[in-house]
């Protein structure tokens, strides 16, 4: 049960439950609110629903009648989950958080007042909630010239067909979707849909998308009509969606500098700064990973010939400063500085893609020439078969022991990803992004999917290495300012998290993974929470 499915599989499945047809049933959170089952015995939570008052909520679902009844949260790898396993009292001695909604949105509003329209004609000079009223009239002049009102006699009356409220999306504040086409023995039907932003990663062509258990394989995705065709397959894999972010600072509303009291004064003023404003973030969703549904092994990468999309909202970020990067890379907790392989690096390249006879060594791809890669159109990479950075000293990186011939090899692009993925080193800064934004949720009730992530680790947006949350939402719905207003607390819950973890170098509950064969970054985000937490 989602709010994917049209309504009248939702209600068909509602029937069923209510009348003892249906046993079980696997939901999302669309089944949380609004509907009123009697009969259920038993509500098991996989992972937390992402706010206290959404796990009472998803938990109330059972237990209705007289009959005793059992609520059972499973909780996940996520650090978010296993903060409330090992602080069960702050789930239980809190009350439900305040919902943070902004009535004022322009997406919101106008879906508001389009509602309030339907129900009677507004009157000249009348406003609405805390909008004054030349406001309102300048947003009803816009439904007014959309024809879906119309102005007489001092007033503004509701003329389209359509029942507003229909239209109003369970899924986002996306007010487009993007209609779910397929063909079978029982002939052509839809079955379901997704929000238009949600499409190009969720059912971009040749993506496989599940719906009531059974595969799709999409064969085509029409942005101009919104509309995507998929058919029914039995495949031994899933796919993801690989993207590429970049950011840039339209505005910054407030910013502040932090100093860590417990450090000497005199040499760090200030180890941190907290920022809020405007971002415009664009991100291409710009092929996809096959991964095997046993095991989750990586079957290969394809790329994806999609559009850009643009969102302009709000974003949060801290940002470190150069004597906290310098305290760190003395104290050996910073790797986030680009790898520089030495002067001769060029010629040992050409060496090695000579001896491997410009193929990659992995998938036999060769170069078109000895200049590019016939996918990517550029040469193939370089890969050590030992890391770089495992070839560090006291004095800097061994770069005789780390450019040996034999712990070299030549690989296309996409071979160099997985191998890269093995022995993945993940980084303090990368590892502090991925915790604040899985902690983050518990803030904010939200899920962690409404704030996006992005690590610059160079400074090249922010103007040094700096991690941001934004809001992914059109214009913004107060995460990001939420969020650095809880600066403080956020960090120490961060810190507190990461430090109780009983894994010795990063795993899923708090920093993340390395690779395989990698190195993870619990050390470096440690030292760095050490440096940032007042």
């Amino acid at each position: 049960y989602r709010s994917g499915y049209l309504p009248s599989q939702r209600r068909e499945i509602e029937k069923g439950l209510r009348d003892g047809t249906v046993r079980l049933v696997v939901a999302t959170n669309a089944l949380e609110l609004g509907i009123d089952i009697g009969g259920l015995g038993a509500a098991i939570l996989v992972g937390y629903a992402g706010s206290i008052s959404s796990t009472w909520q998803q938990s109330g679902r059972a237990g209705r009648g007289d009959d005793a009844a059992a609520a059972v949260l499973v909780a996940s790898p996520n650090p978010l989950d296993q903060f409330l396993a090992h602080h069960p009292e702050y789930f239980f001695g809190r009350s439900p958080e305040h919902a943070l909604v902004n009535p004022d949105h322009l997406l919101i509003l106008l879906e508001h007042l389009r509602c309030a329209l339907f129900e009677l004609p507004f009157k000249e000079g009348e406003g609405f909630g805390k909008l004054p009223p030349e406001l309102v009239r300048e947003y009803l002049d816009v439904l007014v010239s959309n024809n879906e009102a119309h102005a007489s006699a001092e007033k503004v009356f509701w003329m389209a067909d359509a029942y507003p409220a229909a239209n109003i999306s369970l899924r986002s504040a996306s007010p487009a979707n993007v209609v779910l086409d397929t063909e079978d023995e029982n002939g052509p039907r839809t079955i379901g849909e997704v929000d238009l932003a949600s499409a190009v990663w969720m059912v971009h062509p040749r993506a496989v998308y599940l719906h009531e258990g059974q595969q799709y394989f999409v064969q085509d995705l029409d942005l101009t009509r919104n509309t995507a065709t998929l058919i029914p397959v039995g495949l031994d894999y899933f796919t993801e969606p690989l993207r590429e972010t970049t950011i840039q600072i339209l505005s910054i509303t407030d910013q502040y500098p932090i100093s860590n009291l417990q450090l000497p004064v005199t040499n760090y003023q200030s180890p941190v700064t907290k920022s809020w404003g405007e971002l415009q973030v664009t991100t291409q969703v710009t092929g996809f990973r096959k991964r095997t549904w046993l095991g989750g092994e990586n079957l290969g990468e394809e790329p994806l010939d999609l559009p850009p999309s643009d969102l302009q909202t709000t974003g949060y970020w801290l940002s470190l400063s150069e004597e906290t990067i310098t305290h760190l890379r003395e104290t050996g907790n910073w790797s986030s500085d680009p790898n520089d392989y030495g002067p001769d690096w060029p010629k040992i390249r050409e060496r090695v893609r000579t001896r491997d006879g410009f193929r990659c060594q992995i998938c036999g791809l060769p170069e078109n020439g000895p200049s590019t890669d016939l996918r990517t159109g550029r040469q193939h990479d370089i890969h050590h078969k030992i890391p770089f950075r495992n070839f560090k000293t006291q004095n800097g990186i061994d770069l005789a022991l780390a450019h040996r011939l034999d712990n070299l090899i030549t690989l296309c692009s996409s071979c160099h990803r997985k191998a890269e993925q093995n022995v993945r080193m993940r980084s303090g800064l990368a590892g502090l992004g991925y915790v604040l934004s899985q902690l983050a949720p518990l803030f904010l009730m939200c899920d962690p999917g409404d704030l996006g992530l992005h690590v610059d680790a160079a400074g090249s947006v922010f103007g040094a290495p700096s991690v941001v949350l934004y809001d992914q939402v059109p214009a913004g719905i107060g995460f990001s300012q939420k969020l650095f207003e809880i600066h403080d607390e956020l960090l120490t819950r961060a810190l507190q998290l990461v430090s109780e973890c009983p894994c010795e170098d990063g795993c899923p509950s708090c920093v993340g993974p390395a690779g395989e064969n990698g190195i993870g970054g619990k050390e470096e985000t440690l030292a760095i929470l050490k440096e940032l937490v007042v």
